[in-house]
């Protein structure tokens, strides 16, 4: 089976995680091969290309015009999402970027019609799917465990203070809290994760409202604080509630919980925490709390079907619907009344 030729984009720390993830994947003898990095600070760059003795780049174009480079692994700033996925496209690169796929419905539109008209993959890292008792959940709803499901509760409150975060360094600096770079601010950085868990549980969303405040973080003028009401169009009500607000940070967490007509299940920090379903008796093991590489597992799961010509299930696609949900709260705010969807891509932010 051909080596796949991978290249990270943006050395962050999710970055890192990028690159420490395909290394180890390379050191158990699954087919690929880290071939460069690249990012714009050229110490990183040197830095790390030691470490994982590969090429580094510096320019992007270096990187989409490389012909080893089989797959780029994109964990740069919200706002280049969108222009460095299209323009790997163009070269015939497969893609797999970082939520926020985009900043725009737009832009998500067309890095989608890019991939389906050059025939290439296009994938998104929401690697909380991956979780054990996430796919056990979901195996649950669908096997009918909990008969009719018709509400959820999903919630993330993490902390972020600004000098720790917004106002870090200088990157982070030029990027971070601002509607023309980040896209809006907790619920397309971090509660995006959490609402694409509902999706991949109840599908396609049918009507949004919620609000938004600004807490405790006065330097940046985008939300750190969310609640919203989800309707699913198979008939399940979620509700969220979100903030970065929270403190103190060791008690951070998120959490999913799951209602229907013969009981109900929760999964908070990816192990479950309750389950009660009649004539259900849940193995033991279910709450034993898994501390696993969850970007690594995606990672192989992309590049075997990638490998096998097969389609990856969180696709362009399936990732603007997360994506659509949060412009969808940002669009109720605005006009105060609920969000049909699809929304018209061309008159939200």
């Amino acid at each position: 089976m051909k080596t796949i030729g991978a290249a990270v984009v943006g050395l962050g720390a999710i970055g890192r995680k990028h690159a420490d993830s395909l290394k180890e994947l390379e050191k158990e003898g699954f087919s690929v091969r880290l071939v460069a990095v690249m990012d714009v600070l050229k110490s990183r760059v040197d830095e790390y290309a030691a470490r994982y003795s590969c090429k580094g780049y510096y320019v992007y174009d270096d990187v989409v015009k490389d012909p080893e480079v089989d797959v780029v692994f994109i964990a740069s700033p919200h706002h280049v999402h969108a222009q460095q996925a299209i323009y790997a496209m163009e070269y015939g690169k497969h893609v797999i970027v970082e939520k926020p796929m985009a900043i725009t419905l737009a832009s998500a539109k067309e890095m989608i019609d890019k991939a389906r008209k050059n025939g290439v993959k296009l994938g998104v890292i929401y690697q909380r799917r991956y979780i054990d008792a996430v796919q056990k959940l979901k195996e649950m709803i669908d096997r009918g465990v909990l008969e009719r499901v018709f509400m959820a509760e999903a919630s993330l409150m993490w902390f972020r203070s600004e000098e720790g975060y917004y106002l870090k360094d200088e990157v982070a600096r030029s990027w971070r809290g601002m509607w023309s770079t980040e896209g809006g601010g907790l619920l397309m950085t971090q509660a995006i994760h959490v609402i694409d868990l509902l999706v991949y549980l109840f599908g396609d969303a049918e009507e949004v409202y919620g609000y938004t405040e600004n807490v405790s973080h006065p330097a940046v003028n985008v939300e750190d604080s969310a609640v919203a009401i989800i309707k699913f169009r198979g008939g399940v009500l979620a509700t969220l509630s979100s903030s970065l607000s929270f403190y103190p940070p060791d008690k951070q967490y998120w959490r999913i919980r799951v209602f229907g007509v013969n009981g109900f299940a929760e999964v908070e920090n990816e192990t479950f925490t309750q389950i009660a379903i009649k004539g259900y008796s849940p193995e033991q093991t279910l709450f034993e709390r898994k501390k696993e590489n969850l970007h690594k597992k995606l990672f192989k799961d992309f590049l075997t079907r990638l490998q096998e010509g097969k389609d990856f299930p969180i696709n362009g696609e399936e990732a603007y619907k997360s994506l659509e949900i949060v412009k969808a709260v940002y669009y109720a705010m605005t006009t105060k009344k609920p969000a049909k969807i699809p929304l018209e891509i061309n008159v939200v932010i």
